[in-house]
C-alpha cells in the first residue's frame, strides 16, 4: 500500500446522542484519490468533516477517536485548527465563490496569508485558474464578478481558490452534484490531473464516478465501515455482500414501495414537498420511491428527510438524468 497521509482511528460521531459513524478505521492513502461510497445517510458527509473539523460547528454533534495528518491528531483540542483547514482544501456540493471578483477569489486565501506584492498574486491567480483549466475563460475578464460564471466555472473557480493557500489534501463533498455532465466531466478531468500533486478524499453517491476516480474505496453503511481496499479489488471482487449489492444495485431487491412518485420536472424545494406530502399518506415504516431529474434534489431531498427523522434508503442514478430516491417513513 502506498504511504499514509490520513489515518482514522476508532472515530465515532454522534448527533444528539444517535449514531452516525460507529468505530471507523482506516488509513487513507498519500496522493490518491479515496472515494467514500454508501447510500445516503451513512456517513459519508459526516467522516468527511471529522478531517477537518467542521463537524465542530454541528449543533448536537459530539465525536471520539483520533485522525492522525502528519501524524498529528487534529482532534487533540491543544492542535491549531487553522494550520490544519490550511491543509485540506475543500471542494462542496454548490460552488460558493466570494461576493468579489474572478482574480480576488483566487487571490483572497493568499493576500490573509501574507503575500501583498501585485506581482506574486497575479502568478498565483494564473497558476491556479490554469492548473483548473478555467485561465483560457476568463484570462480577459478577471475583475468582472464571479457570480457572473456558468455554475460549471465556479466550481472551478471555488476548486482554484482552495488551492491557491496551497494545501496538502482537496476534501470534496459530491462536488458535481449540482452541475451538468460536461461540467462534472470537467471537474473529475481536473481531479484526476491533481491526485499527482495532492491527497484526495471525494464523497459520492455515483457509483459509476466512483469507479472513473477512485484509487481507493471505503464503502460505509449505517455508519459502519463495511470494506475499504484498492478500488480495483473493491469493485472486480468485493468481500462482503453488501458491498457487491451496492456496487450492482441490487441493494434494494428485497425492500418493498409502498408507493412511486415521479417529480421530474420539478426543481427543489417542489420536491421535497412532493415527497413530504406522499409520506404523510403512509403507514409508519412504509416506504417512498421518489424519481427525480434536479442535480439539486439528489443531495437536499435526502438531507431534509433525514431531518425530519425519515430513513433514506438509497439514493440511485438510473441514467444520465434521473435520479431514484428510497425513503422509509418514520415510525
Amino acid at each position: 500500500m502506498s504511504e499514509t497521509h490520513i489515518q482514522i482511528d476508532n472515530v465515532n460521531a454522534y448527533y444528539s446522542g444517535h449514531p452516525a459513524l460507529k468505530n471507523i478505521s482506516v488509513k487513507i492513502p498519500k496522493k490518491q484519490i479515496t472515494a467514500i461510497i454508501g447510500p445516503s445517510g451513512c456517513g459519508k458527509s459526516t467522516l468527511l468533516k471529522c478531517m477537518n473539523r467542521l463537524i465542530d460547528l454541528t449543533d448536537g454533534i459530539t465525536y471520539s477517536g483520533k485522525i492522525l495528518i502528519d501524524n498529528e491528531d487534529i482532534f487533540d483540542r491543544k492542535t491549531d485548527i487553522i494550520n490544519i483547514r490550511k491543509k485540506m482544501g475543500l471542494l462542496a456540493q454548490k460552488p460558493t465563490p466570494l461576493p468579489m471578483s474572478i482574480y480576488e477569489n483566487i487571490a483572497y486565501g493568499p493576500r490573509i496569508h501574507g503575500i501583498k506584492k501585485k506581482a506574486d498574486l497575479d502568478t498565483i491567480v494564473e497558476k491556479y485558474l490554469t492548473l483548473v483549466g478555467l485561465w483560457e475563460e476568463v484570462k480577459d475578464r478577471l475583475n468582472s464578478p464571479a457570480s457572473q460564471l456558468s455554475v460549471g466555472q465556479q466550481q472551478r473557480l471555488c476548486l482554484a481558490r482552495g488551492l491557491a493557500v496551497e494545501p496538502e489534501i482537496i476534501l470534496c463533498d459530491e462536488p458535481t452534484s449540482a452541475l451538468d455532465p460536461i461540467s462534472s466531466q470537467h471537474i473529475e478531468q481536473q481531479l484526476l490531473k491533481l491526485k499527482n500533486e495532492y491527497t484526495i478524499v471525494i464523497v459520492t453517491h455515483n457509483i459509476h464516478q466512483a469507479m472513473r476516480l477512485a484509487d481507493y474505496v471505503i464503502h460505509l453503511y449505517l455508519g459502519e465501515m463495511v470494506e475499504h481496499g484498492p478500488a480495483d479489488e473493491v469493485f472486480e471482487n468485493p468481500k462482503d455482500e453488501r458491498t457487491r449489492a451496492y456496487i450492482n444495485g441490487t441493494f434494494l431487491a428485497d425492500v418493498k414501495i409502498d408507493k412511486v412518485i415521479d417529480t421530474k420536472g420539478n426543481q427543489c424545494p417542489y420536491n421535497f414537498v412532493y415527497a413530504k406530502q406522499a409520506l404523510h399518506s403512509l403507514e409508519k415504516g412504509q416506504t417512498l420511491k421518489m424519481i427525480v431529474d434536479d442535480p439539486t434534489a439528489v443531495t437536499e431531498v435526502p438531507r431534509g428527510m433525514e431531518a425530519d427523522g425519515h430513513v433514506v434508503l438509497s439514493v440511485k442514478q438510473k441514467n444520465i438524468t434521473d435520479w431514484e430516491i428510497v425513503i422509509k417513513k418514520k415510525g
